[in-house]
């Protein structure tokens, strides 16, 4: 084999492993992207519906079928946020009435839920989130004072630990991003309420008082966290006791 020869040939197995090396990366880039889609919300059902036997208890991901055979129309119905709640009933003045799959165990694979907020003036739902759904708020009476705060070390630094906030009236809507931060007040007159929708049909929530002052972090923690002394945490805890 000529000099030339050989030269050609190094230089056509170089091209391939390159090829190789890149089909290899773009082939990694897109199950890299597919992961994140199938993580970016619950998994798509397999089957038309899948109503939960709650009574089984959850498995890994979401509750076991009862068999389909059994499903009645009744099923697919529900009337649990047909009636406002009563606010007074809580020391917020604020309720949440909740459509989840517990509650409503059509919603079992289906990948979303609802839930009701009903307050009176000057009531709140305390600061909390849901660390597994985007939600959108829509107000069915009164208005409310409403947002949510972006991530302390996000990807962009000009917007970290911002509030995003606005009164929202009748007939108007709001979103709060997958797992940040959000509040409802009613500053209004009149009672207020809203029907919020979730893509996950368990979001999950963290009231924030609740996990810090209700939870049992040892107190120090609190204080030095809070800039508190034993007294203030002990009164804060106290409440959530």
């Amino acid at each position: 084999m000529t000099e030339m020869a050989r030269m050609d040939c190094s230089k056509n197995s170089s091209n391939l492993s390159a090829m190789k090396l890149f089909a290899v990366m773009i082939l990694a880039v897109r199950m890299f992207s597919a992961v994140r889609v199938v993580h970016a919300a619950d998994p798509d059902p397999l089957q038309d519906f899948c109503i939960a036997d709650i009574a089984a208890g959850p498995l890994s991901n979401g509750f076991p079928c009862k068999l389909p055979a059994l499903a009645t129309s009744e099923d697919f119905a529900f009337s649990g946020l047909a009636e406002a709640a009563d606010p007074t009933t809580v020391s917020t003045n604020g309720t949440a009435t909740l459509a989840f799959v517990r509650q409503w165990p059509a919603l079992n694979t289906q990948g979303l839920s609802l839930l009701r907020l009903d307050i009176n003036p000057g009531g709140i739902i305390t600061p909390h989130s849901h660390n597994l759904a985007t939600e959108i708020l829509y107000v069915l009476e009164g208005e409310l004072y409403t947002g949510f705060v972006t991530n302390n070390f996000g990807n962009d630094p000009t917007i970290s630990n911002k509030v995003y906030a606005k009164i929202v009236k009748k007939g108007e809507a709001f979103i709060f991003p997958r797992g940040l931060l959000h509040f409802q007040l009613n500053k209004g007159k009149v009672p207020a309420s809203s029907l919020n929708v979730l893509n996950s049909q368990n979001p999950g929530i963290q009231l924030i008082p609740l996990a810090l002052f209700g939870s049992g972090i040892d107190s120090e923690m609190l204080e030095r966290a809070f800039f508190m002394d034993a007294s203030q945490v002990a009164s804060l805890e106290s409440n959530f006791q």
